[in-house]
């Protein structure tokens, strides 16, 4: 006898019902919408600055870069469900859809926290080995540390 209990029905979409209980719908998602847009502004900005001047093509600038790109992926993955549910009305998200906004979260998640270590850790070669800093540190060693994490 099998010990799963499987009815035969997958499931397809789900039903977000915890901002039932807002007395402002339509103000609150237009603060989260407004934060989203300055956090995308304000990461775009800073990567397209790093990118064009060629001064900050530095071990240190190139973290900071990825740490925008990183803060990108995260806001749009925790901000965006909150949003089309407060502004649009739409209460119900496809399985596909918060599966992948979910791994999007969660790895960003991970990302963010590996890009602070690896700025901790220029930070700390910076200190502690400030003659050789140069050559421990170049820019495609970076590059590689920021493709593994």
């Amino acid at each position: 006898m099998s010990l799963v209990n499987f009815s035969g029905q997958n499931v397809v979409e789900f039903t977000i019902t915890g901002f039932d209980h807002l007395p402002y719908h339509k103000l609150m998602g237009t603060v989260i919408l407004l934060a989203y847009c300055l956090a995308l502004l304000g990461s775009t900005t800073n990567i397209c600055v790093i990118s064009t001047d060629r001064r900050l093509h530095r071990p240190m600038y190139l973290l900071i870069c990825n740490l925008a790109l990183v803060d990108i992926m995260f806001t749009t993955g925790a901000s965006t469900t909150m949003i089309s549910v407060l502004l649009a009305g739409d209460k119900t998200v496809s399985y596909n859809s918060c599966l992948s906004r979910v791994f999007i979260y969660h790895l960003g998640d991970v990302t963010q926290c590996l890009a602070l270590s690896l700025m901790a850790l220029d930070r700390t070669v910076a200190i502690s080995e400030p003659l050789r800093y140069a050559t421990i540190l170049t820019n495609q060693r970076v590059f590689l540390l920021i493709v593994v994490s």
